[in-house]
């Protein structure tokens, strides 16, 4: 190559951020956009575009686009038409969610060990032990709904803890620190054996609505159940109705089908419900471990090398 490479950023960046990404190649310019206007402006210059939310009108605007890198680990929202379409390369952030395997912790032992409960009872002044006195995690069984990057590192972590891992993956090949790998198909039974549910999926055809009334009910009525995949794969309306008939023990959401999370949700006042306003993966050092992957990935493209963490558009991930 031997061109003027503009790579659009749709995120806030800070300037050494910006810095990094220009000192990878001296053909690299980077534009950093606030403004979703701003950046379809710029897109008809754009042959690389950065971002989570990508707007579609840009991809529109772009006839020099090649490659989009996602500072997600997920691309649903970037599948356009437009993209699926064109010789469009797309790449994610996947391996660098560490926050978000924390966020699952911090929610599954919250729950058990009710933290939720002595919160609330916190804000009252109440001393109330026996309402506040929690499980323990050890001996439990956590099944993981896809046991890729994140999933995987879930699994790793759940076993400091003394949990039995089991699990779903779309090739059931084996997965150091889960006892039982299932295809998807065996999805009744890891719901069956559970005591925790971690949904770690990308959402695609297959697991949009997933999970509903039957698979909630296949689990035991004290399990609990974790989304930090992506909300439309959990069917909110079900998922609403068996915690309101504590059909199952509780859950921990960080995504939902419609987001922000509507203020009138019975989600909201559940006692045995966490909720958080999709924050799983973030933390105040994302772009610190986001950049340097990107980075690698554009000296791979100008190099014509293969590059990391490649989307298979066809599977949605």
């Amino acid at each position: 190559m031997n061109r003027e490479i503009t790579v659009l950023v749709f995120a806030k960046l800070d300037e050494r951020h910006v810095a990094q990404i220009q000192q990878v190649d001296p053909q690299v310019r980077v534009a950093a956009v606030n403004d979703r206007q701003k950046g379809i402006e710029v897109a008809p210059q754009a042959e690389v575009m950065v971002g989570w939310n990508v707007p579609r009108e840009a991809v529109q605007r772009a006839p020099k686009l090649r490659w989009i890198h996602s500072t997600a680990a997920g691309v649903d929202q970037l599948l356009y038409p437009e993209i699926l379409e064109r010789e469009i390369v797309i790449t994610t952030s996947s391996g660098i969610h560490q926050p978000l395997v924390e966020h699952v912790f911090a929610m599954l032992l919250a729950l058990t060990r009710r933290l939720h409960v002595a919160i609330r009872n916190q804000t009252q002044r109440r001393w109330e032990r026996s309402q506040a006195m929690g499980d323990e995690v050890r001996g439990k069984t956590i099944g993981v709904l896809g046991l890729g990057h994140i999933g995987a590192d879930i699994a790793e972590k759940a076993q400091v803890f003394g949990m039995r891992v089991i699990g779903t993956k779309r090739t059931p090949a084996s997965v150091v620190g889960v006892d039982r790998v299932y295809p998807p198909e065996g999805l009744a039974e890891v719901l069956r054996e559970s005591d925790f549910i971690v949904v770690a999926l990308p959402l695609t055809t297959e697991t949009r609505g997933l999970i509903g009334e039957r698979e909630l009910r296949t689990m035991k009525p004290t399990a609990i159940l974790i989304n930090i995949g992506r909300g439309p794969i959990v069917q909110e309306r079900a998922l609403t109705r068996a915690l309101q008939d504590r059909k199952i023990g509780g859950a921990g959401l960080d995504v939902f089908e419609r987001e922000p999370l509507p203020a009138d949700s019975p989600l909201w006042g559940m006692e045995h419900v966490i909720v958080t306003p999709h924050v799983s993966g973030t933390s105040p050092g994302y772009m610190d471990a986001a950049v340097p992957l990107l980075c690698d990935n554009l000296r791979r493209y100008i190099d014509g090398t293969p590059m990391l963490n490649l989307v298979d558009k066809a599977r949605g991930y």
